[in-house]
């Protein structure tokens, strides 16, 4: 019988536990950072020295998915390693379901002191931000948030806190990029494009793209035909000119990132504590001609993911290969301070990818949803291929093989030598339906 949250949390309530010698978990939070937006991973238009540190100090795995390209719904499944239909986040703005343990909670009952700072975006949740006994920093936008936020994660480390301690420090930027896209509707000249990025290659719309992808990118109604939608009046230079922006909002966060961990490391707190950095979901970066996130493609599921410090075996690795998910994030935090994990976690601890050992997992999956149930679409990523399906409309499935089509250019989902790829694709997410109490409904 599974334990309800309250049970739980009295369960692993264990005297003198914090007693022990346990690490202090740091968890650094970017909102809207597509995983390649970070110069440790190969991107030379930017550079982030604070990122690029943490990963020659531990690991930066490239191959890491949002469980929905959505902020909400992608926080949930942070602070509780479950799906956001288990989590009830389906939508920016709505509460975790009562009975599920959240990260903060679990380890307060574990002796550890929780502090929270900046971004939370799950109101209502137990009544605030859950389990966390000190609140710090936070505003509204990056612009606003992410400085007063860093100055109150300095100020709380200098005063050399409890130990052991977890604090999150969940900044806004580059978050603010959707403040610009809605600045700049229209095309415009510039007097020197040479300092911008090139645009993506892979801007092309396929035209027989899923209905539904298409009832998000024009608002519900289908106007290819007429060029309109998100950003539909932008030249090329106007990708490139987004792009270079979007990137100094990724160096303005790892600014303010940089500052963290050079107060942890003046404490003397740096030895004792594990580190990890990642982000709810991506931006669109104009492939495809998308911009924002709630979408699949690459740029706006994958996410930065990069751990250091305790316990860390390995050192300065870009990990190409294992698979990981935003569900990952609570056991391994667990994992790393030895704290008993909830009965019901979706998500594995990263420790063996940590320590050089591999991480045996075939696919993560994720999912999201325009507005209603009707319109509805899951993920599933194996090592290969990326598998989408939708629950309705023409066109429902894409399957893309990234070793040899990266940029998601060619939809293979009706390509008949394709046929068994899709079907065993098909198979794993009807499993993953199946053990997640999913309501998805395929439309095939």
């Amino acid at each position: 019988m599974s334990l309800d949250r309250r049970q739980f949390l009295s369960s692993v309530a264990v005297p003198g536990l914090a007693q022990r010698e346990r690490p202090n978990i740091v968890l650094l939070m970017t909102d809207q950072q597509a995983g390649a937006a970070v110069s440790a991973n190969g991107n030379r238009y930017l550079h982030t020295p604070a990122m690029d540190s943490l990963a020659a100090g531990g690991v930066s795995f490239t191959e890491s998915y949002t469980t929905y390209p959505v902020c909400s719904p992608a926080r949930s499944s942070w602070f509780t390693s479950r799906m956001p239909h288990e989590t009830g986040v389906r939508v920016n703005g709505q509460p975790i379901a009562a009975g599920i343990p959240t990260m903060g909670e679990i380890f307060r009952a574990q002796g550890y002191h929780t502090v929270y700072g900046g971004k939370w975006h799950l109101p209502k949740s137990f009544g605030g931000v859950t389990g966390f006994e000190e609140l710090i920093g936070g505003s509204s936008l990056g612009a606003e948030m992410d400085e007063p936020l860093a100055t109150s994660c300095v100020q709380f480390l200098r005063k050399q806190p409890k130990q052991p301690f977890l604090l999150v420090a969940s900044f806004m930027n580059p978050h603010d990029v959707c403040s610009w896209i809605r600045a700049h509707p229209g095309s415009r000249s510039y007097a020197d494009v040479t300092k911008y990025p090139p645009a993506p290659a892979n801007m092309a719309v396929d035209p027989e793209e899923p209905e539904h992808l298409r009832h998000h990118r024009y608002g519900g109604i289908d106007l290819m035909s007429q060029g309109v939608g998100i950003a539909a009046e932008w030249k090329r230079d106007d990708w490139r000119f987004y792009l270079h922006d979007y990137y100094r909002m990724a160096e303005d966060v790892d600014r303010q990132i940089g500052r963290v961990l050079s107060a942890l490391r003046l404490a003397g707190l740096a030895g004792n504590t594990f580190v990890l950095l990642t982000s709810d979901h991506g931006e669109g970066m104009g492939a495809h001609r998308w911009v924002q996130k709630a979408a699949f493609w690459e740029e706006t599921a994958k996410v930065p993911m990069i751990a250091a410090g305790w316990g860390v075996r390995r050192h300065g690795v870009v990990d190409t290969h294992t698979l990981v998910s935003g569900l990952d994030i609570l056991p391994t935090v667990c994992d790393y301070a030895g704290v008993p994990p909830p009965e019901i976690v979706r998500g594995r601890t990263l420790r063996p990818a940590l320590e050089g050992a591999g991480l045996d997992r075939t696919f993560v999956v994720s999912e999201v949803r325009y507005g209603d149930a009707a319109h509805e679409g899951r993920m599933v990523r194996t090592a290969r291929y990326k598998y989408v399906v939708y629950n309705g409309g023409r066109n429902p499935e894409q399957l893309f093989d990234l070793e040899l089509d990266p940029g998601e250019i060619l939809n293979l989902a009706r390509a008949s030598d394709a046929a068994p790829i899709l079907q065993r694709h098909r198979q794993l997410l009807a499993g993953w339906i199946r053990e997640t109490r999913d309501d998805f409904r395929f439309p095939v």
